[in-house]
């Protein structure tokens, strides 16, 4: 049986789809490594996978002196990983890109050993740059493969705002943390909201602005606002629109779903690269896209939306097409890199 090294971490976009590939092979030793606590990928991925403890650092964008020391702490990142490889003896690895893969990319190009390198975004990050070439093989985002996503559930309970079918059911939600853009265009556009009982709208506000929130608009009935969402493939499901940011998971995982939404793309994001996962959906007519910085529009492009259904059917199609390739991308990517 031979083994697979997957590295991933830093945020859900890359960690969802190295989940999805892993799924999908077939009779081999899945190792992960990313990490120690409290990591985003620690915590999704050491109670489901054989778990391995790695060291990275992030480069800091607008520190340059916190920056001096990068040099030293990313060699010793790449001893320890090198360690690693050593010592689990992988057949190949598979990377999925940002800062906590770059290590063990850069001992696997040192010790000669085939990695793969998989890139969720519309823009390649920066340690899939530098490494890309020293790739066996890079898997982009496109057309023709999609973004891999794991098996999403069906058929699940209906949310209880949204039991009524009969109205608009829209999904806010600006991830774990919150969205502090995308609720400041909520807040704005909350008059024209809470006139309009046809709407039946779940808005996930992050931990940071759920008390003030909660507190502040307490009396709108048509709006169930939460922290957050334990059961969120069940409002994606139910929902008849998304707002969302744009990150790769998130955006896949909409597409998966067949749902027509309107993108608010982090603004400072790396190179930018949610406005530009966000900009290739658009362009396919599957989203529309409102950036932090715009005149607040949103009211308008919900109502559009709302008030032609032939519209949004057509964006919805768009998406389930795109959402299509997403479903399939990880056991095509899986199939691939275990028969080469």
């Amino acid at each position: 049986m031979k083994t697979i090294l997957f590295v991933c971490g830093g945020t859900g976009g890359h960690v969802f789809p190295a989940i999805a590939v892993a799924e999908a092979i077939q009779d081999s030793k899945i190792i992960f490594a990313g990490r120690a606590a409290p990591s985003m990928e620690e915590k999704l991925l050491s109670s489901k996978f054989n778990y391995k403890i790695i060291k990275a650092v992030p480069l800091k964008r607008k520190s340059i002196i916190k920056n001096l020391f990068l040099p030293f702490s990313l060699f010793s990142s790449v001893l320890g990983a090198a360690k690693l490889l050593k010592k689990e003896k992988p057949e190949f690895i598979v990377a999925t890109g940002g800062y906590v893969a770059l290590p063990v990319m850069l001992a696997a190009i040192f010790k000669r050993m085939p990695f793969y390198a998989i890139e969720p975004n519309a823009v390649m990050g920066v340690a899939n740059k530098m490494c890309a070439r020293f790739a066996k093989k890079v898997y982009t985002a496109s057309k023709t493969l999609g973004n891999p996503v794991r098996k999403l559930p069906e058929n699940l309970p209906v949310p209880e705002i949204f039991a009524d079918s009969k109205k608009f059911r829209i999904l806010i939600t600006g991830g774990s943390q919150g969205a502090l853009g995308i609720n400041k265009k909520i807040e704005q556009i909350l008059p024209q909201i809470s006139k309009d009982e046809s709407l039946s709208i779940i808005w996930q506000v992050g931990a940071k602005h759920a008390d003030s929130l909660l507190e502040k608009y307490k009396d709108v009935k048509n709006i169930c606002i939460t922290a957050f969402l334990d059961n969120i493939y069940a409002c994606m499901q139910y929902a008849d629109l998304i707002i969302s940011r744009a990150g790769a998971s998130t955006l896949a995982e909409i597409l998966s779903f067949g749902k027509a939404s309107i993108l608010l793309p982090y603004p400072y994001a790396t190179a930018n690269h949610q406005e530009h996962n966000a900009r290739a959906v658009e362009k396919e007519g599957a989203a529309f896209v409102e950036l932090d910085s715009e005149t607040n529009a949103l009211w308008k492009k919900i109502k559009s939306l709302m008030d032609d259904e032939g519209m949004r059917n057509k964006m919805s199609k768009k998406a389930g097409e795109l959402g299509e390739l997403n479903r399939r991308a990880a056991n095509d990517i899986a199939r691939d890199i275990c028969s080469i």
